[in-house]
């Protein structure tokens, strides 16, 4: 196997592996430059084998068929997006949170300047020019995080003592679509929570139909700065800063979980999920990969794979799935 010719930049933009074959007696150290897909289609395939964890998913035929003609597609739209995505994937799962953190906002300011994400922003722009405006300019009504400290008994915590931070995502007539405002405001209401020694729980929420939908696709394409638009991303961090009070957090989503909307909860010690929740990492898609954190948090959770499986596939999970996977900790209606 020569790697350039295994690379996304030479025309490969996937490989795929049949695991249901013997396993090699030896395995490259390295691996190629482009997603590699195991396919099975017998239970009694290799799929524990050294060479099912090289792979970077698992797809079983034929009941993942579907799945991998989706995963496929987005790979063929965007192989540049894809292969990062990838790429960071692996070399995270070897790093602390703070390296892998650092390592996603470099490769997501990368993907920034790709043909990839250009493209998708110009075709949604000429979309966006041709759809009523409704609410594009309506501007957000107060802070976009409201902050509340209360007894954790009053907000129904478990086993509470001591005071308990409600943070609650305000931005209801847009799904609290995660933007550069509601990231500082979090950020700025988790360090001071960081700070104060007395709090004992922290209570993340979000108000109206969806928890979060994800990114402000309104902002997208904004920054023109790849160094600074890293930077910034470093400096007002809430994933670094969740996974800091990690024992302490507790997320309750609900509706829509997408992007950062679960990038960010997955930092946290319990996520509650009511039964309506979805879950999906779209960023590929669009050219990107995940850049709140995602791509350090879901793995601990889920690992490589099934976060690979996800972000690929362009499609959202429900929460039992969620659940079964480790996403979630509990469903709650």
């Amino acid at each position: 196997m020569v790697a350039e010719d295994q690379s996304v930049v030479s025309g490969r933009s996937y490989l795929l592996v049949d695991l249901d074959q013997p396993t090699p007696s030896v395995i490259p150290k390295s691996k190629p430059n482009c997603t590699m897909i195991g396919i099975s289609q017998r239970p009694t395939s290799n799929k524990d084998s050294e060479i099912s964890a090289w792979v970077d998913l698992v797809i079983h035929l034929p009941d993942e068929q579907p799945l991998l003609e989706q995963i496929v597609a987005t790979i063929t739209n965007q192989p540049l997006a894809a292969s990062t995505f990838t790429g960071v994937l692996r070399e995270s799962e070897h790093l602390s949170i703070s390296q892998g953190l650092m390592v996603e906002s470099l490769a997501y300011s990368t993907l920034q300047n790709s043909h990839g994400f250009r493209t998708w922003l110009t075709n949604r722009s000429l979309t966006a020019t041709k759809a009523p405006a409704a609410q594009a300019g309506v501007a957000d009504q107060g802070p976009t995080v409201l902050v509340e400290r209360n007894s954790g008994a009053h907000l129904g915590v478990q086993n509470s003592h001591g005071d308990t931070l409600s943070l609650i995502l305000n931005r209801p007539t847009k799904r609290n679509a995660f933007s550069a405002a509601m990231r500082d405001e979090l950020a700025s209401a988790l360090n001071l929570a960081l700070a104060e020694k007395s709090l004992a729980h922290i209570v993340i929420s979000g108000r109206g139909s969806a928890f979060c939908a994800g990114g402000d696709l309104t902002e997208f394409g904004q920054s023109q700065d790849a160094a600074l638009g890293h930077l910034t991303r470093l400096t007002r961090n809430p994933a670094n800063l969740i996974s800091q009070l990690n024992d302490k957090i507790l997320v309750r989503v609900h509706g829509a979980c997408i992007g950062a909307g679960i990038e960010l909860p997955a930092f946290a010690n319990t996520i509650r999920a009511q039964s309506n929740s979805i879950f999906a990492l779209p960023e590929v898609g669009f050219g990107l990969i995940p850049g709140a954190g995602g791509t350090v948090s879901i793995p601990k959770r889920i690992g490589r794979q099934n976060t690979a499986k996800l972000g690929l596939s362009s499609s959202s999970i429900d929460a039992n799935q969620a659940l079964r996977w480790g996403l979630i900790d509990v469903i709650e209606d």
